[in-house]
């Protein structure tokens, strides 16, 4: 396993810049694997991360890691939460990593460094034990299902169609897109 400090570096590296969500993230992360007993996770291919935010605390989850959207291990749950699950499909075991409410946080100006490192994990995060059931078709591995929108024709994987009626549909035409389609030139 890399060093607090290579972790730390790799995702400031990866994210752009340091912050406490760098910290916190790469602290969560790390801890989480030791109380999993992964020692090293960017060769590890039997967890999943389930992030809670979309902020730096996500990245640095990720970095340290090594689970991405891209390889089907890293998911993002929008709760809004600085709170990551690790799950580890070959143990069998996950366990929920949040930062506790009330967490002391640096003053403006604070080296952020040097403030999170004299607190401990204890004064930092709560965890439990969790029980994650992933469905098959979330799992990390080629598609399970691919299938066709009978409207739009774009592929739908892994589940993500919704049959309307009689008709197999993408989420987007089924129930509205996040985007107003362009005229087309």
């Amino acid at each position: 396993m890399r060093t607090l400090e290579e972790d730390l570096a790799a995702a400031i590296k990866y994210h752009g810049h340091l912050c406490s969500g760098m910290i916190l993230g790469v602290r969560m992360a790390r801890f989480a694997l030791k109380q999993l007993s992964i020692d090293d996770p960017l060769n590890y291919r039997d967890l999943v991360v389930y992030v809670e935010m979309d902020r730096c605390v996500a990245d640095a989850v990720s970095v340290v890691t090594g689970c991405t959207l891209g390889k089907r291990r890293l998911k993002w749950i929008d709760l809004g939460k600085v709170a990551a699950t690790f799950v580890d499909l070959n143990q069998d075991r996950a366990l929920r990593v949040a930062v506790l409410p009330g967490c002391p946080h640096p003053e403006p100006g604070e080296e952020i460094v040097e403030f999170w490192g004299l607190l401990s994990d204890e004064d930092i995060y709560r965890w439990q034990e969790v029980k994650v059931d992933i469905p098959l078709h979330d799992l990390p591995g080629k598609p399970r299902n691919i299938t066709n929108c009978e409207s739009c024709g774009e592929q739908v994987l892994d589940g993500r169609e919704v049959i309307k009626g009689d008709r197999t549909l993408c989420r987007a035409c089924a129930q509205g897109t996040y985007y107003l389609s362009a005229p087309v030139l």
